[in-house]
């Protein structure tokens, strides 16, 4: 159904506009709504697909007057499918989720008004008896959906001021839930008490979610199994894995609760390397390669980032800049606050997905000869063996070592002493068998970097940041913080650069408050109930066991204002004894805590500090 929105709601706005005491009170509440934009399609003629309706949502912190609007935006990934919209086209590329929140249903509804000038289509199914197809054979879907198991893996607070992840296992059938939930539970750990999320982990809950699936496993050659959120890849290739039934992992997210679906993911039943970014977060419970990629995709996710690696599409967010003078990190640079470009050449790159079955691959490349350092990266799969692959470089043989499984696995060269000499150079990859394996022995892709010697590529420290060049999938060249240790550049890697630390930080502290509650008891005792960070961090939290220094240097600051003058008697106390005030209890209170960190150099809206007022009498 078609539907304008701007005439409807346009009083309300302008009467909220012309309110200036409305505007000076800070919000209560938060409102958004979804929507599906093609960003090839003209704004003018095409209406908008509406995803979810205005409704109210956890609190956002960056809706801080009646009339702010804010946009969060993903990147459209999955296929369009028979559970997509009808006035989607086939083709999913540039195609965006954007949520929209607001302070009001009427601010929220103005911006919709706004951002589809062609009207709003509401989202429905493709067909008008689509959730009553049968999957090959199997039961009419409606009729066979029960409600799921759920759990709570990670138990960290209520929801309206938590992040929480939500991981649905698809392929696992009604058998196999004690598998699910312990791949759940290996994942969780593997994410949140190593070294990736540590940091963060009060702020999160994590759920796990069993939705019996009739077949075990995923599809593979773009043909779902008859499973609950369908996923399946496109061919046998260790690569992307997509979801046939969008709708339905919806449906099954939301069971979990009113502000209980923040990061929605798909799990599959699958030991090898796979998956997506995007609404959902895709990864299988692969036991070598799930945890890369589910921290890699969460990290697009949790930061609202793009790619850091070359040959990509989308480079947007905190960690991307397309010129040195956009560069947005300049207070984490290592050299202070000269910048330059680190020097640097991408010499190859491309995903071939080659099957070794058919003869050696050969990759020619020319250098010209002005690089001191290189780098090579290859994926390979199907080859658990030592003797499965040999790699020639001009000739000469490079030494391989097998990970020992069949998965797909980054195998790493590098030469920090001597370039390449100026010309061209040939890098032979032959595989040598058993090609009859479940994986195909395959050359997923190769990227080959030069670098310039230290005095002009900052490398010996792994953790210098600066502008470090990057090549998207039409090479334009753009700029990233870090080099090698980020896990968006470098998905080996199990941490995150600065940037993208402080970046998440912030996004994190957008969604929840340091805190909780204030309650106030018998005798005017008052205490301020915040997320147990910095010096309430428990003593088994993963983050302070691991890293106690960086822990110790986290820190509350906790203050007390009666009236509106600070009561320096209970500076930094969580339990004040209020009657202890000058001139005593009654009155007006603001209690405000604000949290500091070692990763936060720069929180310009003060995210990381929030106040809650009370009055006694």
């Amino acid at each position: 159904m078609k539907t304008s929105l701007a005439c409807v709601y346009a009083a309300a706005l302008a009467a909220a506009a012309s309110s200036p005491l409305a505007l000076a009170v800070a919000p209560t509440k938060t409102f958004s709504a979804k929507i599906l934009l093609d960003l090839r399609a003209s704004a003018a003629s095409t209406p908008c697909s509406l995803v979810q309706p205005v409704h109210e949502t956890q609190i956002h912190r960056l809706i801080q007057t009646p009339l702010d609007i804010y946009e969060e935006r993903v990147v459209r990934k999955n296929r369009v499918n028979v559970e997509e919209l009808d006035v989607l086209p086939r083709d999913a590329t540039d195609q965006i989720w954007v949520e929209i929140f607001g302070a009001s249903p009427e601010t929220v509804a103005a911006a919709l008004a706004a951002r589809c000038p062609a009207g709003i289509v509401q989202a429905e199914p493709l067909g008008s008896g689509a959730k009553e197809e049968t999957t090959r054979g199997a039961t009419p879907l409606l009729r066979r959906l029960a409600d799921p198991a759920i759990r709570k893996l990670v138990d960290s607070g209520d929801p309206s001021n938590r992040i929480d992840v939500v991981f649905m296992g698809d392929g696992y059938t009604a058998s196999e839930g004690s598998r699910l939930f312990d791949d759940m539970k290996r994942l969780t750990d593997d994410m949140f008490a190593g070294e990736t999320f540590a940091q963060y982990l009060p702020l999160f809950n994590v759920w796990a979610v069993h939705q019996p699936s009739a077949q075990s496993g995923i599809g593979v050659g773009g043909r779902p199994k008859d499973t609950a959120f369908g996923l399946y890849r496109d061919g046998t290739e260790l690569r992307g894995v997509y979801t046939s039934k969008p709708d339905e992992a919806r449906r099954v997210c939301a069971l979990i609760g009113p502000n209980a679906c923040d990061f929605p993911s798909l799990i599959a039943n699958d030991d090898y390397y796979g998956g997506l970014g995007g609404e959902f977060v895709i990864a299988t419970r692969s036991p070598t390669t799930g945890t890369i990629v589910l921290r890699h995709e969460m990290g697009h996710n949790f930061g609202q980032v793009g790619e850091e690696y070359d040959g990509g599409g989308v480079y947007r967010g905190a960690n991307s800049a397309s010129s040195l003078a956009s560069v947005s990190w300049k207070h984490w640079l290592t050299s202070g606050s000269v910048i330059r470009e680190e020097k640097a050449a991408l010499t190859y790159t491309k995903h071939m997905w080659y099957n070794l079955r058919n003869g050696p691959y050969r990759i020619r490349f020319t250098s010209t000869g002005e690089f001191k350092r290189w780098m090579g990266v290859f994926t390979i799969s199907g080859a658990d063996d030592d003797g499965a692959i040999t790699i020639t470089l001009d000739g000469k043989r490079l030494p391989w070592k097998s990970s020992g499984n069949r998965d797909r696995t980054f195998y790493t060269y590098e030469n920090r002493t001597n370039g390449f000499s100026a010309g061209s150079h040939e890098i032979v990859v032959t595989g040598n068998g058993p090609f009859d394996g479940p994986i195909v022995q395959q050359l997923c892709s190769f990227d080959l970097n030069e670098y310039g010697d230290e005095s002009t590529f900052a490398m010996n420290n792994p953790d210098a940041i600066g502008a470090y060049p990057t090549w998207d999938a039409g090479n334009r060249k753009l700029y990233r913080p870090n080099n090698e240790r980020c896990l968006m550049r470098n998905m080996e890697s199990t941490k995150f650069c600065v940037v993208c630390q402080e970046n998440m930080w912030l996004k994190f502290f957008a969604r929840v408050s340091p805190i909780d509650s204030v309650i106030v008891g018998a005798q005017n005792v008052a205490t301020v109930k915040v997320i147990p960070l910095a010096q309430l961090r428990a003593d088994n939290d993963p983050f302070k066991l691991k890293f106690p220094q960086l822990a110790s240097q986290e820190r509350y600051a906790v203050t007390w204002r009666k009236g509106g003058v600070e009561q320096p008697q209970f500076r930094d106390l969580f339990v004040a004894d209020l009657s202890r005030a000058t001139g005593g209890a009654n009155g007006s209170w603001t209690v405000r805590v604000a949290f500091s960190t070692p990763s936060v150099r720069k929180d310009s809206k003060k995210l990381l500090t929030a106040e809650r007022s009370f009055s006694i009498a």
